[in-house]
């Protein structure tokens, strides 16, 4: 059996996943956890240089700031300190099943913790399309009711960035 040059290339190697999509949600889980760079460095087999990068691009400083008052960020920095604390019990051979089941059930309650980043959206989103209503009932002057439409345009824009 002969297969043709269109065939070949119709059958795609799976792709491999670059370093960004394998480390970059853990590497930026244990900078909000409170790791510098350098130690996250040491942990993940990332250049430093790659880190500084994510770092920029992922705005992990703001987002670190944010943990104690953002439900999403305060579970992405308890992600980051559970995953180095298994690390080390891995690495000892430490870990006992019933450990791992209360893992599991961490991560579980850390997954909620950071689903209730949504709701907060959600929430925000019904509170200033009330606050839309009533300021369309009181505002008579139609470029004042377009600036403020455009500044509620911008927080929304700002809230998604920040997600």
């Amino acid at each position: 059996m002969r297969i043709s040059a269109d065939t070949m290339t119709a059958i795609k190697k799976p792709k491999r996943k670059g370093k960004r999509e394998l480390f970059f949600e853990e590497a930026q889980s244990l900078f909000l956890a409170g790791k510098k760079l350098e130690e996250i460095g040491e942990l993940l087999p990332v250049a430093l240089q790659t880190l500084k990068r994510w770092h920029q691009e992922g705005q992990w400083e703001d987002k670190r700031r944010q943990v104690p008052v953002s439900p999403r960020w305060l579970g992405e920095a308890l992600k980051g300190i559970l995953r180095e604390k298994t690390g080390n019990l891995l690495a000892r051979g430490d870990l006992k099943p019933q450990e791992l089941d209360e893992l599991s059930k961490i991560i579980t309650l850390i997954d909620r913790l950071c689903s209730q980043g949504m709701d907060i959206r959600a929430a925000a989103l019904e509170v200033m399309d009330r606050f839309s209503d009533f300021l369309r009932g009181w505002v008579m002057d139609q470029e004042e009711i377009q600036r403020i439409s455009q500044r509620v345009d911008e927080f929304f824009r700002q809230l998604e960035d920040e997600s």
